[in-house]
Formats: C-alpha cells, structure tokens, sequence
C-alpha cells in the first residue's frame, strides 16, 4: 500500500485543495483510505516526519511513502522534481515508483517548467519502508501555482494504477544534482533509484545505497569522469563487488 504525506509544506498545501483534501490539513496528525491509498496529513514541515512515522505507517499496511514538497534551488526557476531522500543510513528507495511518478507529473506540467531526477538528499532515513519526494519548485511563485499543483494531484490520483514499467533499473554513482539520466527515465527506458551525487560519493555510500532498493537495481551507472584517482578506483572497485553490471560513462 502507498501512503501521500501532507504537511504545512506550501506545496503540499497546494495539491490537497487540487484533490479536494484541504479538511484532512489539521495542527495535528490525521489520516484517510480512499480506496488503496492512505492519505497523511502532520503539522510539520515536509521534511520533518513525526517521531514513529516508519513504525505506525507499517501497522496500517503501508509500504511506500510518497511526500509532497517544495523544492529550491541556488539559481530558481520552474521545476517538477523526484528524488529519493537520504542523509547518513538514507531511505529506501523505489526505482520504479519513483521514475513512474516523475513521468506522470512532467507528462502534465506547466509550460516553461523544466523536470529532473535528484540526487538522493536531505531527511528522511528509513530502515523498511520505501520514500520517493515529488516536489515543485524554485520559489513561491511555483509553490502556490495551481497548475503544477494539478500535475502532482494528477500524479498522486493515478497512484492506484501504478505498476512498474519493466525498464531496466538502475542506481548512479557520480551523478549531478540534477541527474543525467533525466532524459532516460522520462523516455522510459531506465527506472532510477538512489543517485549518489559526485561531491558527496564514497566507497561505503555507494555500497550502501546499492542496497536501500526495494528491488536491487540491475546495473550501476559510474560517471568515471567525476572522480580523481585513487577515489575513482576505491569506487569503482566497490561497485564491482556487488556483482552487479556496471555501466562506465567515460
């Protein structure tokens, strides 16, 4: 079952009343089941799920989390984003939930917004349960826009027919913020999971992301280029470890 977080998130906010969910925005924790979807409000800040958020949304049956939110960025400008959270032990992600929930809300965005996978950042960890964020951005323009808002409900009411699209799946290492493999994923033709991002990549991290998948990616996409020796090697050796195929970007 997949649970929608809500929170004072202006973007949040904004796609509750597109869905008709405004009543379910309370100072508290509230919940609703509309056919097989669960819907979560909290009075936090989109980032900031309540202390045993992964333990009691396991109790109701739920085992993917999808969380409404605003984006930003140093440079704004129009945006639909996803991304899998994660700093330290990071969340679990689902490659294909994930990618399959960035073409939807693309596929319905406003004129002049740009989409892209993120890089796997900021909080939540999980240990079980899978997070994917879906965000719009870069200001408070974006963030009260109906129209994006629309895209996102669009995306959340479809979430009942999700299944995944038997892409070939995948994890990248050295990556931009801004993922490379937009491109592929909105084509169809790769689900993408945890993307470490070149600046904050380490043998361990690599290790570890390749692990936190609901489904174990089929190949690892390295981005030689982003790394110097010895890292590149101490990286790369890593990843062959996994046993996995590895994709070099040279």
């Amino acid at each position: 079952m997949i649970a929608v977080v809500f929170s004072r998130d202006p973007v949040a906010k904004a796609v509750a009343k597109a869905l008709g969910l405004t009543d379910l925005l309370t100072a508290g924790l509230s919940t609703r089941r509309v056919g097989d979807l669960i819907y979560v409000a909290h009075g936090g800040d989109s980032t900031e799920l309540w202390s045993n958020w992964e333990e009691q949304l396991a109790g109701m049956g739920v085992e993917h989390v999808v969380v409404l939110s605003r984006h930003e960025m140093a440079r704004p400008r129009p945006m639909v984003t996803a991304h899998t959270p994660g700093v330290g032990e990071l969340s679990v992600a689902y490659a294909e939930l994930k990618s399959w929930l960035l073409r939807e809300a693309c596929a319905e965005r406003p004129e002049g917004y740009d989409c892209s996978a993120e890089a796997t950042h900021h909080e939540p960890d999980s240990r079980k349960l899978s997070v994917t964020f879906l965000e719009v951005g870069s200001t408070e323009a974006e963030w009260g826009d109906e129209r994006a808002a629309r895209a996102l409900a669009r995306a959340v009411a479809e979430l009942p027919s999700f299944k995944p699209s038997g892409a070939a799946t995948a994890m990248a290492v050295g990556d931009l913020h801004y993922s490379m493999l937009t491109g592929p994923i909105l084509e169809g033709r790769l689900d993408v999971g945890h993307i470490i991002r070149k600046d904050v990549a380490t043998p361990e991290l690599a290790a570890k992301a390749f692990y936190k998948h609901i489904n174990k990616p089929s190949r690892v996409v390295f981005f030689k280029k982003s790394f110097k020796a010895p890292l590149r090697g101490e990286i790369l050796s890593a990843l062959q470890k996994l046993g996995v195929e590895i994709d070099i970007k040279s």
